[in-house]
Formats: structure tokens, sequence, C-alpha cells
């Protein structure tokens, strides 16, 4: 069952496009793996479906759980179940993780069964339990990562987009952040990924598309 549709998105910043009649869609339980060049679009792309960029054109449209989301706010798409991590880790670096754990759940006002999601989350990635006290500016660059994908888990989502989740990490960190999408994938989260260092995240991948200067190329 399709859980994600892109129809024929052009759009850009400013008046430079950036993207091109670009139009996919996936399943759910799939993990969409998005590569190209630097520049091609990629990041662009997951700024639109998350609604951080607007199509250019009335023809520009994007389904979500066969929903219309084209005109979605972030907030909306949350409660939705569409979670999005930059490639910048977006956290309260002064406050702990417990507390931006907390403030994750009130992106959407989801504040029900708090401790239980938190608990829930922790158990996914026990890692964190050892740091739940310590602010986010003394963990390392792979604990931060770890940090935002929880506070993408308390939403409780259907699908998470990842941008370039191994950048600025040791590779003992990467390890650790794929095996955590390893986990998530069997547990039945979609995910789409943008990921330059593709040896270490392919086997994730159910399917591949390309896009070259904005274009889709290449899709398999």
């Amino acid at each position: 069952m399709t859980l994600l549709k892109v129809e024929h998105i052009n759009t850009g910043y400013g008046k430079k496009q950036t993207l091109f009649d670009v139009s996919f869609e996936m399943c759910r339980n799939e993990t969409v793996l998005l590569v190209g060049f630097n520049g091609s679009g990629k990041s662009t792309l997951l700024k639109t479906i998350y609604g951080l960029l607007k199509p250019w054109d009335k023809e520009g449209r994007i389904w979500f759980n066969g929903e219309n989301i084209t005109t979605c706010k972030p907030s909306q798409l949350i409660v939705k179940g569409l979670v999005y991590i930059p490639q910048q880790n977006e956290l309260f670096e002064d406050l702990k993780v417990k507390e931006n754990l907390e403030l994750s759940s009130m992106q959407s006002n989801n504040k029900k069964g708090l401790k239980s999601r938190i608990d829930n989350v922790l158990d996914h990635i026990p890692k964190l339990k050892t740091v739940l006290k310590q602010e986010c500016k003394r963990l390392s660059g792979g604990e931060r990562k770890l940090v935002s994908l929880a506070t993408a888990l308390m939403n409780q989502p259907k699908l998470i987009m990842l941008d370039e989740p191994l950048a600025g990490i040791s590779p003992k960190d990467s390890t650790n952040i794929v095996s955590q999408l390893k986990r998530l994938k069997n547990d039945g989260v979609s995910m789409i990924l943008v990921e330059h260092r593709l040896k270490d995240i392919n086997s994730l991948a159910t399917k591949v598309i390309r896009l070259e200067l904005g274009k889709l190329y290449k899709e398999n």
C-alpha cells in the first residue's frame, strides 16, 4: 500500500529552480535511499515533502497516507506521523537529553503517556539511558545523532526522513546509528535516507532513487 506519493514537484530557492518535475512513490515498510551528487536536490526534496519549501505550481502535489499534505506545515505533519531529521541536529543544546525528549512531544501536542513513550524510546536506543541527565552540548556527535533519532521516535512516526545521518561522526558511532536504523526497519518504520556513505547504508535500502541536477534519473 502506498505511503508517500510525490507528483510533479518543481521548486527551489528564490528564483533558482532546484527540482524539475520530480515524481515518485513509496510503500509502507519501505526504506528508500535517495542518492546523487552534491547539489542534485536531495535535501531540497526532503524539505519540500516536509513543508519547509512549497511546490511552485498547482501540478506539484504530495500525498501521505492517502491524504493531500501539499499545503501542510511541519507541525501538522508531525501529528500525521511524518518526521524529518536534518543533517544539522536541531537540539536544545543547553537542555538535558530527557528534556529534549519531553519537548519533542510538545511539538505535536502529544503529551499522553509521556513517561511510557520515553521508556519505549530508551528501550529502542538503550545507549541514551546513560546520558539521559546530560546536557546535549556535552555529548559526542554520534550521541547527538541518537538523541535526534530519539526525539523523532517520541512522535511515533510512520515515516522518518533522515538527511545524512552518518555525517561528521566516527566509524564506531556510524555502526551504532546503522544498527538503530536496521532495528527501526525491522519494526516496520518506513524511512527515506540521504547519505553519501553508501557502503555503510546500502544494506538498508529496499528502493534506490537517484537525482541528477534536480531531475529524477533512476529508480530501482
